[in-house]
């Protein structure tokens, strides 16, 4: 089945398909009060801005069918003690197309470009009430959860 899926860089005209896929997750509560249209345009925004900075690379998966059915974006950030990190932001994949490599695509091909880059290390989160640490996702990729790490948030939101 993964054989049919085209790893690519986005570009704008993805931004539906990746505004549909977030508003299918249902997590994010700004997203699910707002029009298809506001989530598409910021989707958009960030992938302008993701362009052009040189410092974030997003990748899309692609059926033969032109159909966007995930996506994974990675900031790479410079880290004085070790060298360049690369950062997993985000690594999502449609509902209807979990379990058939889309994923594992996704951080393969990630890890190439890191290794272009010359990346000494790459991060991400994955939250314990996911389905994707549950069935031990990452971990199947070779990821290792770090033991005596711990990954703490700020709401810069409005207060």
């Amino acid at each position: 089945m993964e054989a049919d899926i085209l790893i690519r860089e986005a570009r704008q005209e993805d931004a539906r398909a990746i505004a549909a896929i977030l508003r299918r997750l249902g997590w994010i509560e700004r997203i699910n009060s707002e029009a298809d249209t506001t989530t598409e345009q910021h989707v958009a925004r960030m992938l302008e801005m993701a362009a052009r900075d040189g410092c974030n690379t997003v990748l899309v998966a692609e059926r033969e069918n032109g159909a966007v059915v995930g996506y994974l974006a990675v900031h790479w950030l410079p880290n004085l003690m070790r060298g360049i990190d690369g950062y997993i932001s985000e690594l999502f994949v449609h509902p209807d197309e979990t379990g058939k490599g889309t994923g594992g695509r996704l951080l393969e091909t990630v890890r190439s470009y890191a290794t272009q880059r010359g990346c000494t290390r790459m991060l991400l989160m994955n939250r314990r009430i996911r389905e994707s640490y549950q069935r031990g996702f990452y971990a199947k990729h070779g990821w290792e959860e770090l033991p005596d790490g711990a990954f703490f948030s700020l709401s810069m939101a409005a207060q």
